[in-house]
């Protein structure tokens, strides 16, 4: 059964009047205090009440806010299931933030295996549109920040301020926000194979010292080719025993000691 977002629940319950049997109120400045002002609670339900009502049936009651905002809460903690009722069950911040109006830690507000049903009809595009929609009005709390400070009688000085212009940032880039994105020439760090890198940038370092004595020196052995069929007899297998790696290691360790100890010192 779905639980609509009435008119009551359209004013949205400040954390000071969420009944705490113990005593106290709710910290108005929590991050689930914060978060729960941002969301436009009744702009979500009129938009995807529709898809929740097909999934909760015969079941139990539950609003919108309690399932977008479950599920919100185990996509930023990054719980199971089961551990994000128990969250719920012992937080009253949490509970707070799905739209409950007293503390029950008797029992969870809804079973564990409902959290399905949420993401069946809530999915990742619905989180990144509620995601955007809270960056929105984020950004136009802040500018009304904005607005009250620079308006005459804020401050001290009513002089205007002179907008400044952020100088580039040299470290500015594209940042990874998941780990499965990430670049392809990044290489798991072996041992054999940052070895066979190691030997490799000794060899670039022995051709440079050698370049300004081309001609009138002998250019010192590297054995760089066998060095290199040496890695990658071992490298191209998908699954390298422990024995093989050991004697892999072993003869890359020989060839790097050779070229520090005998080609650098020539």
């Amino acid at each position: 059964m779905y639980k609509p977002y009435g008119k009551i629940a359209n004013q949205i319950l400040l954390p000071g009047d969420f009944f705490l049997p113990f005593g106290g109120k709710l910290n108005p400045d929590n991050r689930w205090c914060k978060l729960a002002q941002l969301i436009p609670w009744a702009k979500v339900d009129q938009k995807y009440a529709k898809s929740l009502k097909k999934s909760m049936r015969g079941q139990q009651a539950v609003s919108i806010r309690t399932a977008l905002g479950s599920l919100i809460i185990q996509e930023r903690l990054q719980l199971s299931d089961r551990e994000t009722l128990e969250q719920l069950t012992e937080n009253p911040y949490l509970q707070y933030f799905i739209g409950l109006e007293a503390y029950q830690d008797r029992k969870p507000p809804f079973h564990h295996s409902l959290m399905t049903h949420f993401r069946k009809r809530l999915n990742a595009e619905v989180l990144q549109e509620i995601n955007e929609m809270i960056a929105i009005e984020s950004a136009k709390q802040e500018q009304d920040r904005d607005d009250d400070d620079s308006m005459p009688g804020a401050g001290k000085s009513a002089k205007p301020k002179q907008s400044i212009r952020p100088e580039a940032d040299p470290n500015q880039g594209t940042l990874l926000l998941d780990a499965t994105c990430a670049p392809a020439d990044i290489a798991y760090p072996t041992g054999i194979t940052l070895l066979h890198t190691g030997r490799e940038k000794l060899e670039e370092i022995i051709d440079a010292l050698h370049a300004p004595h081309k001609g009138t020196l002998a250019k010192p052995r590297t054995y760089r080719e066998k060095a290199r069929k040496a890695y990658l007899a071992v490298a191209k297998q998908r699954r390298i025993g422990h024995k093989k790696l050991r004697k892999a290691i072993g003869k890359q360790l020989k060839f790097i000691a050779r070229d520090i100890f005998e080609s650098l010192s020539s």
